[in-house]
């Protein structure tokens, strides 16, 4: 029986797009979708971690079905591959079973009355020759995976010659690369303590960026102590250098200076995805990422709205752009799913406004750094140390709060607690 309520769609289950999706499904107002070609959702903001092996595989994953079953929405599986807005139709593309060719679901098209577009971004390679074939990236799960396969199986084989370094390279000192770098020392050491390999010592990792230190988006002071923690975990900062090209390998650097490296990582800055631009009739930034207005709405096009990192809104009194982070997704899903069932019948909503909240990255399992914004407004306050480590902690949570409800984030938030006690903190599979 054809559903005679108004049907929401959403492309892309990440941070922005599940939350809207939960948030929308339990109005049970409307009939709600959620496209994406993963089965399940998992925080980005966590990928360091899995990468590190500090998190298994699906440990932190939401699945889809379950989740949409709960909270009333329907889960879609499949890849967007074109948007058709006078028909107000989407074309998905064939889903197989994974790693084979055996056919699950055909191509096929999914009517909608308003979509929204959540599918985030990629990693954002600058056009640098090399970097797509020869670099790991951390823009999903199964890369993140991958990544840590590789690097445990350096591990292993070079663990009865202390003589033998590991090299990683890592490029692009921002929040992820600086993340990574960090956990990377604590999984190595724990490797040597559960699994008896190749200490933290033998890790040579060296983190990279054209900018002049390290975060550069937070306080120089800030940037500083979190560089003294880096350099006191082993890790080589080279700040104010670029990479001319990637070869299997090795890195050229812009100074004609050639790194090698038995890991090669690339982290540094996203743009929208490649499909983008053959995607439908939308104006797009320079970076591939869909222009919208101050109500979200995705311009030149009527009832299609983009929300999260695929999302370019500049349309601030300043003219800044909200950034690519998880709170900016957060703080645009949780708008969009209060103003939109105004929006649909016809009344008017206020904009849109971003507020910053600052920002804090991980600097292993006790340590952090970064800001929060001071009352009153224009200054920032640094945060070090334990601190900034439970606040960064408690982002997660409130993401878990969103998807789960408060009694169901706490039984998790217990859960990981006892899990930690049973089993070695790092995955060594």
């Amino acid at each position: 029986m054809t559903s005679t309520r108004h049907r929401v769609v959403i492309v892309g289950g990440g941070a922005a797009g599940v939350e809207l999706a939960t948030r929308l499904g339990r109005q049970a107002t409307n009939e709600v979708v959620l496209v994406d070609r993963d089965p399940t959702h998992f925080w980005k903001p966590r990928l360091h971690e899995l990468a590190a092996g500090l998190l298994g595989d699906g440990e932190e994953a939401v699945p889809f079905l379950a989740h949409g079953t709960t909270h009333g929405y329907r889960y879609e599986p499949g890849a967007i591959r074109h948007v058709d807005a006078e028909a107000k139709q989407i074309d998905l593309a064939e889903v197989h079973l994974p790693g084979t060719d055996e056919l699950i679901l055909p191509a096929r098209k999914l009517g909608y009355d308003t979509l929204v577009l959540a599918f985030g971004t990629r990693v954002n390679d600058f056009g640098t020759p090399g970097v797509l074939e020869y670099c790991d990236m951390l823009d999903s799960p199964t890369q993140a995976v991958q990544l840590r396969r590789r690097i445990l199986a350096l591990a292993l084989r070079t663990a009865g010659d202390p003589s033998v370094k590991i090299r990683i390279g890592i490029v692009g000192a921002g929040a992820t690369g600086v993340e990574l770098a960090a956990e990377l020392h604590h999984a190595f050491n724990d490797m040597h303590r559960y699994g008896g390999l190749s200490p933290a010592t033998k890790l040579e990792i060296t983190l990279m960026d054209m900018a002049p230190r390290v975060l550069p988006a937070v306080d120089p002071r800030t940037s500083a102590w979190a560089q003294r923690i880096l350099e006191r975990m082993g890790v080589h900062v080279r700040v104010g250098v670029g990479v001319k090209s990637v070869q299997q390998g090795s890195f050229t650097l812009s100074d004609d200076s050639h790194l090698p490296c038995d890991i090669q990582v690339w982290a540094a800055g996203v743009i929208g995805h490649d499909f983008v631009t053959a995607l439908g009739p939308f104006e797009l930034s320079r970076d591939r990422r869909i222009v919208v207005d101050s109500h979200l709405a995705a311009k030149g096009v009527k009832d299609i709205y983009a929300i999260g990192d695929c999302a370019y809104a500049a349309f601030s009194p300043e003219g800044t752009v909200v950034p690519p982070t998880a709170q900016a997704a957060h703080q645009q899903a949780n708008w969009l799913a209060k103003a939109l069932p105004r929006l649909l019948e016809g009344r008017s909503a206020e904009p849109f406004r971003y507020h910053a909240k600052g920002t804090l990255v991980s600097l292993g399992v006790r340590q952090g750094a970064g800001e929060v914004p001071s009352v009153p407004k224009g200054r920032s306050i640094p945060m070090r140390g334990w601190l900034a480590k439970m606040l960064y902690v408690s982002l997660e949570q409130m993401h878990r709060v969103t998807l789960h409800g408060y009694g169901r984030a706490t039984a998790l938030w217990i859960a990981d607690r006892l899990r930690r006690t049973t089993y070695p903190p790092v995955k060594l599979h």
